[in-house]
């Protein structure tokens, strides 16, 4: 069904514009006529009466990579009006990768973003190695959303280097123009542009491939999306170590800024907390933009509420004995809990991590018990609070409570304050990306699917500090217009078919749920239904009475003129 009528609603069209009550006519997948009162042709018809109709959420930060494939519903991402996924974030994409960097490069992924190993490998068809074979495949595996990806600069390291020297050494000028090689193709074949990530450590603390590239590196790959008008870098820097943000992010404003090429940063901080380090990335996002770069940082809009589990996480980074512990076999997990020698190790791992502005183990006030496998508790009661009652050392209270509550318990952290004026008026400027939840990763620690509903209920309906013509922009023509997707994220003859309808008072952020459905018998966190009344992809409905209707329309998608 690729024809409809969507009437009586007010059209919010996504670019900022006051609203108006119109309806919407869709034909072939396209939006034909926006209007009020249109005459019915005898397609089907879906009622806005009462409610908002927008352009389809675009999801710009997710992981959803290797989910479209065993999960192509993609649950809970139509539900909440979702109906493009920006995918290879944060360095990491499965294409163009050699089958023998296969290994590495999933092992590095399903760790960085908590994501079932086996799945991947047994449940992603591997029909290619190089970008225009991926893209015919993803152009045939029917999923709810539309799909648009990067590709991941960590995996053309490796793709190209192989993994021993793309986690020891600089790239040579010969393995430089083969990845700018790589990524020309895939570029020229519908890839949105280059991720890297300058941040992250893999599981046994070496630093990713990436981070061991050099400037001569980077500008050759940058010299390449220079040449695909519309292409972008987006960068994971060292956001949460105050003396390295602003390095971070010149080093890459120096290559990016003389050849046109667009970006986005991680990220102006949302919390009262980080007050200090906010007014360091405004200053740094003021002083870019006044220099010409084309730059827009990251700015969440949600505050993070994550469950840290036992069974296998990097939230226990910093810590080496417990991230060893955590990520080690599980049947030797509660033996080793016991073991004095490891104690003591873990205290004094604990005792001398490095701190991080952005880390629950530095504030485990913060952090409250849960969930427990065995019963045995005690629950709702903080890690630190739990140490202080206990009159032990913060490592071995919780070695203790986990014995005795099991590895399948959880922590959960409480959410912090954010500084919401400051937030919303950051999203009132026209260089800023927010809907960055990391949908579709850390299965086990959040579900950021549905987060961006939260704009909406909170920012406009409950504290009035945007408003929805604000807030629908953020997520649909804004976004598109930065990642050059122009040919949706708004309401307009000729666009994409790509629709939310939805009611202020009918729309909520659902409690998240556990679902055993990974592919390997792991479970993952989920919502329920928002209550969104229709999400349409291509002029299919996906969501139809605040309910799936099966359909998965959705296709790869690519920069658009």
């Amino acid at each position: 069904m690729a024809d409809l009528l969507v009437r009586g609603g007010t059209v919010v069209d996504g670019t900022g514009a006051p609203a108006y009550r119109a309806d919407v006519r869709v034909t072939g997948g396209l939006i034909t006529e926006v209007g009020p009162d249109l005459a019915s042709r005898g397609e089907p018809e879906i009622d806005a009466s009462g409610a908002y109709v927008a352009p389809g959420f675009i999801e710009a930060h997710t992981h959803v990579d290797g989910a479209m494939w065993w999960n192509p519903d993609l649950d809970p991402l139509p539900a909440y009006g979702t109906t493009t996924v920006v995918f290879g974030n944060c360095g990491m994409s499965v294409a163009p990768l050699k089958e023998s960097a296969r290994g590495p490069v999933l092992d590095l992924f399903t760790f960085l973003e908590d994501l079932p190993l086996d799945a991947f490998h047994n449940n992603v068809p591997w029909t290619w190695e190089r970008w225009p074979e991926y893209r015919k495949a993803c152009e045939g595996q029917q999923t709810t959303v539309n799909v648009a990806g990067f590709v991941g600069h960590l995996t053309l390291r490796t793709t190209v280097m192989g993994a021993e020297a793309a986690w020891a050494r600089a790239a040579t000028p010969d393995e430089i123009a083969a990845m700018a090689e790589l990524l020309d193709e895939s570029l020229g074949h519908g890839a949105i542009g280059l991720s890297t990530n300058v941040f992250d450590k893999d599981r046994y603390l070496k630093l990713v491939p990436t981070r061991l590239a050099e400037d001569a590196e980077f500008e050759a790959l940058i010299d390449v999306l220079a040449k695909h008008p519309g292409a972008t870098l987006q960068m994971i820097t060292r956001f949460n170590e105050p003396e390295n943000i602003d390095g971070d992010v010149e080093r890459f404003a120096r290559i990016c800024g003389p050849r046109g090429v667009r970006g986005q940063w991680t990220a102006i901080p949302s919390t009262v907390r980080e007050d200090y380090l906010r007014e360091q990335t405004i200053a740094l996002h003021r002083r870019l933009r006044e220099q010409g770069i084309d730059f827009w940082p990251n700015v969440p809009h949600k505050p993070l509420e994550p469950f840290f589990n036992f069974e296998r996480a990097l939230t226990f980074q910093r810590v080496a004995a417990w991230n060893e512990w955590i990520n080690g076999p599980a049947e030797t997990k509660l033996a080793v809990l016991a073991d004095p020698e490891w104690r003591a190790q873990a205290r004094e791992d604990y005792d001398n991590r490095i701190s991080s502005s952005t880390s629950r183990l530095d504030r485990p006030e913060s952090l409250v018990f849960a969930i427990s496998e065995t019963g045995a508790g005690p629950l709702d009661i903080s890690w630190r609070a739990y140490a202080e009652q206990e009159g032990k050392h913060l490592s071995d209270a919780l070695a203790d409570w986990i014995i005795a509550n099991g590895i399948k318990s959880c922590m959960k952290g409480i959410p912090d304050e954010f500084d919401e004026p400051v937030v919303a008026d950051l999203f009132k400027e026209p260089h800023t990306l927010t809907n960055i939840n990391d949908s579709g990763a850390h299965l086990q620690l959040f579900c950021g699917s549905g987060e961006n509903v939260y704009l909406l209920t909170h920012y406009v309906r409950d504290a009035g500090l945007l408003s929805v013509e604000e807030a629908v922009h953020n997520l649909t023509g804004k976004l598109a217009g930065y990642f050059g997707l122009r040919d949706r994220g708004v309401i307009a003859e000729g666009k994409a078919a790509d629709l939310a309808v939805f009611a202020l008072d009918e729309i909520e952020v659902r409690p998240e749920i556990k679902l055993y459905d990974n592919p390997d018998g792991s479970w993952r966190f989920s919502r329920g239904n928002s209550g969104v009344r229709a999400t349409v992809v291509r002029g299919v409905p996906t969501v139809l009475g605040a309910e799936p209707t099966g359909e998965r329309p959705g296709t790869m998608i690519g920069r658009s003129a």
